[in-house]
């Protein structure tokens, strides 16, 4: 029988905190809630997995260091052992506000499309493959503007993720494949076809959807079929688009210019 002193003892870990605040969402790596004082804390999950979800939230902070401030992502506000403070973005995430929106105009989902592009752009710019492109993944702020969120899961300069896509954001492959560029895209390609059309491509079929009548069409199956090389080529093929539609369909904003406009603005002034 081994010597009790020569017995490694695992350090224990408990399944259940104290909650910090208003819960808001939770997922692989941590939990997030609406503190008191109006921002978010994010959480390393507890469990024997709760060391690896410190190290997936310091990388998360790397991240937001890397590439922020920066008007694609949200404020990191403060980083510590057990979490980091975030800017509370109180429209919510993309999916959710599709799901409850009825009438959105076709100029705002370019909109957002073209922001999409632009904050994946971002990221793989600087090193970062985000692994988790999709509506859930994107908040918007009080003007409607996409930030993109949840970077924990991330690949940064190469590194192994701890995460994947989901399955209708994932481009086939070896599960253990490393992720890259295009495993992005093509999840970037699936995310405006939900923008547009308020479901997950393929939901109900095996094949990709015909997307010849709905705007991004062209540019959505070229991210599914690995014909684009960056977010920039899908950001520049959104703008032309919308160039295309300026005077039409335009939504007027509460600060009296109307979307169109600002989004032509925007593609001026670099990133």
């Amino acid at each position: 029988m081994e010597h009790p002193n020569n017995i490694e003892h695992k350090k224990e870990y408990s399944n259940i905190r104290d909650a910090q605040g208003q819960f808001i969402s939770g997922g692989i790596t941590g939990i997030v809630e609406l503190l008191d004082n109006g921002t978010a804390l994010k959480s390393p999950f507890p469990g024997v997995e709760f060391e690896n979800h410190v190290q997936d939230i310091a990388k998360e902070a790397s991240i937001y260091r890397r590439n922020g401030p920066h008007k694609r992502l949200v404020q990191l506000l403060g980083h510590f052992r057990n979490g980091l403070v975030l800017e509370y973005m109180e429209n919510g995430d993309l999916k959710t506000y599709l799901q409850t929106h009825d009438s959105i105009s076709t100029s705002l989902k370019l909109k957002w499309a073209y922001q999409i592009a632009e904050a994946v752009e971002l990221l793989h710019r600087n090193g970062v493959i985000h692994c988790d492109i999709r509506p859930r993944n994107l908040l918007l702020d009080i003007a409607l503007d996409i930030k993109i969120i949840d970077f924990s899961g991330s690949s940064l300069d190469g590194s192994k993720p701890a995460s994947g896509e989901a399955t209708r954001f994932f481009l086939p492959r070896h599960w253990s494949d490393q992720p890259t560029v295009t495993t992005d895209l093509f999840a970037l390609g699936s995310t405006i076809f939900e923008l547009f059309q308020g479901t997950c491509p393929y939901e109900e079929i095996p094949n990709f959807p015909n997307v010849s009548g709905i705007p991004c069409g062209q540019i959505i199956k070229q991210c599914w079929l690995s014909e684009v090389d960056s977010a920039a080529q899908v950001q520049s093929a959104v703008g032309d688009i919308i160039s295309h539609s300026v005077n039409t369909d335009c939504t007027p904003r509460l600060d009296g210019s109307d979307i169109c406009q600002d989004m032509l603005i925007d593609q001026a002034v670099p990133p």
